[in-house]
């Protein structure tokens, strides 16, 4: 059994903590940032895309733990580039028993408050955070908002017709060739809300990456003004 790292109050900077869920085999590093407010502020954990790892989106989570969140970002074992190959794309089905394995494992630690949980992700991330949020057999009651950015619900096992009332935030580019906007689109229709939409104009894919701006910024305006609306601060 790995030993339960603690994070000092308001720590500065990044930290990983090495998680491991033993019953499933499933190593989870995960990269936690504290806001200056301290560990008990509102908790939004975060999941990466394909070939994706929680580094590439430094500017984002400095952006919601400089807003008062705390924010965690597990690395999944078989979709993130800091692990070795084989990368398995169908591997999307067991990374929303990971986020709540991440959850359990931040609250039994202090970090975050349970009553004001968010889950956001971008591309296969973003199918991973709305599988936690709206899926009927994977969501985790613990979530209060769920963020999905470049995303959608359209693996074997993820896919759903009916889906959970549960605030909701869509961002996509009009012009993404790796996850076509309609994904987004039919998510967003079928969610009973509340729901929001947000389309940015000529954008292509990595919209949230720390090399994704201009529209990196935008993305970050309009989630932290989410997670403010539902989550508090």
């Amino acid at each position: 059994m790995v030993a339960r790292v603690r994070i000092p109050l308001g720590a500065l900077g990044p930290t990983v903590l090495p998680l491991v869920d033993q019953s499933r085999g499933r190593v989870l590093p995960t990269t936690v940032h504290v806001p200056a407010t301290g560990p008990r502020a509102p908790l939004v954990v975060f999941a990466h895309g394909f070939w994706g790892a929680p580094r590439k989106f430094a500017r984002l989570f400095s952006r919601w733990a400089g807003a008062g969140y705390v924010v965690a970002a597990p690395a999944f074992p078989h979709t993130s580039d800091e692990n070795p190959p084989p990368y398995v794309w169908e591997d999307v089905v067991n990374q929303p028993a990971d986020v709540s394995f991440v959850l359990d494992e931040l609250l039994a630690r202090g970090l975050g408050d349970s009553e004001r949980v968010g889950v956001g992700g971008f591309s296969l991330g973003g199918e991973t955070a709305l599988a936690v949020g709206l899926h009927p057999r994977h969501a985790d009651p613990r979530v209060r908002a769920v963020v999905s950015v470049a995303g959608g619900l359209f693996h074997d096992g993820l896919a759903a017709e009916e889906l959970l009332p549960l605030p909701l935030l869509l961002v996509h580019g009009s012009d993404d060739e790796s996850v076509a906007h309609r994904h987004s689109a039919d998510v967003h229709e079928r969610a009973p809300g509340p729901k929001e939409l947000v389309t940015l104009d000529g954008a292509g894919h990595g919209i949230c990456q720390d090399d994704g701006e201009p529209h990196a910024s935008r993305v970050a305006e309009v989630t932290t003004a989410f997670w403010r609306r539902y989550l508090g601060d």
